[in-house]
């Protein structure tokens, strides 16, 4: 049986970090066919910018940057990604890094399922929404752009009801989602609470978002936006958010891990407002 959360809406977050070190060797094909990455590996110099956060998120990130060519994961203060451009370095051997390169800014078709893990930003917040294409946006919160526009569709339809203004999609708020739907998908556990003990307020200001309100409803076991978004429809306190006045913005999350058995499919909505 499908699962609902506790609804979560909160003023002020907590800080925690958390890092991972992938266990592959050699350059490999990542997110979404965009990258090569590899373990135990750093390109020195270059670098223009930098964030905090785990791994996997790098690559994501310098691709979705067209000013990203490559970059450095260090596992120093939580985990850095190191932002390079221009003429890569030769590539040099040094154990608990990760390095990796951009072959592609389009993510391949079959891959746009895949969404993000727990990282935090730091250094330079993500651009807004209005500058992020669909097809990218697409790829980082694991839903199609038909079932993207679906869920902001049904979210503003119910808003209109009651007189409500419409929601925008923010990057932010939609990376913040995919990474709190990997993290809960990796652990088999629908929670409002990350893995390194993360609040949704923490979650959202780390991609950027200075929020004034933050809210957030997850779900577990739903198979499609007409099925998560009934459900939490028929949740007072989901339905509370979707319904909060003080929200102007919306991000979604959706990760499926077949090991979770009939929880297998993980769900988020972070709302906020600036």
């Amino acid at each position: 049986m499908p699962r609902l959360s506790i609804f979560a809406t909160i003023a002020a977050s907590a800080v925690a970090f958390v890092s991972v070190v992938p266990s592959a060797s050699g350059f490999q094909l990542g997110s979404g066919g965009r990258v090569m990455w590899e373990n135990n590996c750093n390109f020195n110099g270059n670098d223009y910018r930098w964030m905090t956060g785990i791994p996997d998120v790098c690559g994501d990130v310098c691709a979705s940057d067209s000013t990203c060519t490559h970059w450095t994961w260090t596992n120093s203060n939580g985990g850095i990604c190191w932002f390079k451009k221009g003429t890569r370095s030769t590539k040099a051997q040094k154990y608990g890094t990760h390095c990796g390169y951009v072959v592609s800014r389009s993510a391949s078709a079959t891959t746009t399922t895949t969404s993000r893990t727990q990282a935090e930003a730091r250094g330079q917040a993500p651009a807004a929404a209005a500058s992020t294409s669909t097809s990218t946006l697409s790829a980082v919160s694991g839903l199609s752009n038909a079932d993207m526009g679906l869920m902001l569709s049904r979210i503003n339809a119910y808003r209109a009801q009651y007189g409500l203004k419409a929601l925008t999609v923010d990057n932010r708020l939609v990376t913040a989602a995919a990474l709190h739907s990997r993290d809960q998908a990796n652990r088999c556990t629908m929670s409002h609470t990350g893995s390194n003990g993360s609040g949704v307020g923490y979650r959202i200001n780390a991609q950027g978002y200075d929020f004034e309100v933050a809210k957030e409803n997850v779900a577990a076991g739903q198979s499609s936006v007409d099925e998560v978004m009934t459900a939490w429809w028929n949740s007072p306190g989901h339905r509370a958010n979707l319904l909060s006045s003080d929200v102007e913005n919306v991000g979604f999350g959706k990760v499926v891990n077949n090991g979770c058995g009939s929880y297998g499919t993980y769900w988020t909505q972070d709302f906020g407002s600036l």
